[in-house]
């Protein structure tokens, strides 16, 4: 388990701690379900258990730790049922966002994807991984960042994190990389032909796409996100 990747300056221990476990988690060396000891993981932090715990509180906050009592903390889990419910709430939220960001924020939403898209393409090309997972998560978030409606932020802050672990356990298919970064630049082209309902159309298709995927990630029946380069 690494957590030793640099983070921005944490404000306490508890923002570390945060930071590191959240990154695990998210990237993988932590697996869905996986049980998570306060003090093996404050062992591997460098600091007290008292952080680590605070961490935990705040990380199931963010759908990414599930606390049972008497049994401990735990990674979080979806089964079928809630990725498909996952999915659908995540096409109706970014939808959303994307036709009230068109409307309100229409020339930053298109710079903000427009940068994405590029630095996207050249992040493949060098296969550098890591950095593409980063960059297909940033354009998602540019839909609801550059939205103006807070309670579609709110809405989209409950599930992000889920979104983002789920789509760094993608499996390998060249194909659906393809197709996904198409995807991509037609939801961009029509948002610049100020085609509202053709973008959500494609936007939707787009997110619906990984479902299939998503459930297969669920299962833990996948290669690594920096064995192979996938977007969703």
């Amino acid at each position: 388990m690494n957590f030793s990747d640099p983070v921005e300056r944490p404000k306490s221990l508890t923002d570390l701690a945060v930071a590191r476990i959240r990154t695990a988690i998210v990237t993988g060396p932590l697996q869905f379900g996986q049980a998570l000891s306060e003090s093996a993981l404050a062992g591997m932090l460098g600091m007290s258990k008292t952080p680590v715990r605070e961490a935990l509180l705040r990380l199931r906050l963010e759908g990414l730790v599930v606390i049972h009592p008497q049994r401990g903390s735990f990674v979080f889990q979806l089964d079928e049922a809630e990725v498909v419910h996952l999915c659908q709430f995540r096409a109706m939220v970014e939808c959303e966002a994307l036709a009230d960001a068109m409307q309100h924020r229409h020339a930053e939403l298109l710079r903000a994807l427009d940068a994405a898209l590029d630095d996207m393409a050249a992040a493949y090309a060098q296969a550098d991984h890591g950095s593409f997972a980063r960059l297909d998560t940033e354009f998602h978030n540019a839909l609801v960042e550059n939205c103006d409606n807070r309670f579609l932020k709110t809405a989209f802050e409950l599930v992000s994190a889920q979104i983002t672990a789920l789509r760094y356990r993608l499996p390998v298919a060249n194909d659906q990389v393809t197709h996904c970064q198409d995807n991509h630049r037609i939801v961009v082209d029509a948002i610049r032909q100020r085609d509202t309902l053709r973008a959500q159309a494609i936007l939707r298709e787009h997110i619906g796409s990984t479902r299939d995927a998503y459930l297969v990630a669920c299962r833990g029946t996948v290669v690594p996100r920096d064995a192979a380069v996938v977007s969703s």
